[in-house]
């Protein structure tokens, strides 16, 4: 009920913010993720009175999340919301919520109009997350590669791309990803396996027994390498039987 609720009540505010750029045409969620009218309702003001009733309802949600009463917190941002649409903390804060709650098609929305205000990584790569919940691997890779683009500093945006692209079937594109996260953080086992099964899937078994080798340096007990280096035997005696 209260994913129904919430949906229904963001819905709105969607709409009152399609409302305000064109009165002819009706916007959905999905069709305002990228929506290139978005400059238009950047410039729309908002009357003092809506502003400060907008953040009193902030910080009552705010008090509220900190009771743990998320539900409460929830109606009270998108109360405040349909007040002030554009307001960046009372977007932010109820995308996490829906992310928390795993209604990503609402958080995606709010993540993309973030994103447009802010140009800020952090909101792409959230964005980037939600999309890829809802398997919309293409859009996600887009915002991934808009969040490494903004800070190419963060190894695990580059980690998660590498995911994007394996889920689209573009292995080698993973690969390119994975390598740069594993060059930002070298002593990841993680990314290390990870690349291990992505050259395995590729058929370079040399350079997946370099990987797993590379993991066994910085843990010679690691258990998974230990299998992925059994399962590389394996695939090179079948390769060698044929």
């Amino acid at each position: 009920m209260l994913i129904f609720l919430s949906a229904l009540a963001l819905a709105s505010v969607f709409i009152r913010r399609a409302y305000l750029i064109s009165r002819k045409k009706e916007v959905t969620e999905k069709e305002e993720l990228f929506d290139g009218s978005f400059d238009e309702l950047k410039n729309q003001k908002v009357a003092k009175g809506d502003a400060v009733q907008a953040s009193a309802l902030y910080s009552k949600g705010e008090l509220l999340m900190e009771a743990g009463k998320e539900d409460e917190a929830i109606k009270m941002f998108v109360q405040a919301l349909a007040l002030d649409a554009l307001h960046v903390e009372t977007q932010n804060k109820l995308a996490m919520l829906y992310m928390k709650k795993q209604m990503f098609s609402s958080a995606s929305a709010l993540f993309a109009q973030l994103a447009q205000l802010t140009d800020d990584s952090v909101h792409y790569s959230h964005l980037g997350l939600s999309l890829y919940q809802q398997n919309e691997f293409e859009k996600s890779r887009d915002a991934y590669q808009k969040a490494v683009e903004l800070d190419p500093s963060r190894p695990q945006r580059y980690a998660s791309l590498a995911q994007v692209y394996r889920s689209l079937g573009q292995l080698q594109n993973s690969v390119i990803a994975l390598n740069k996260a594993a060059d930002l953080d070298q002593e990841n086992i993680d990314y290390l396996l990870l690349l291990a099964e992505l050259f395995i899937e590729l058929g370079d078994t040399e350079a997946a027994k370099n990987m797993i080798l590379r993991v066994m340096e910085i843990d010679e007990a690691n258990e998974n390498a230990k299998m992925l280096m059994e399962e590389l035997k394996a695939l090179r005696a079948d390769l060698l039987k044929k």
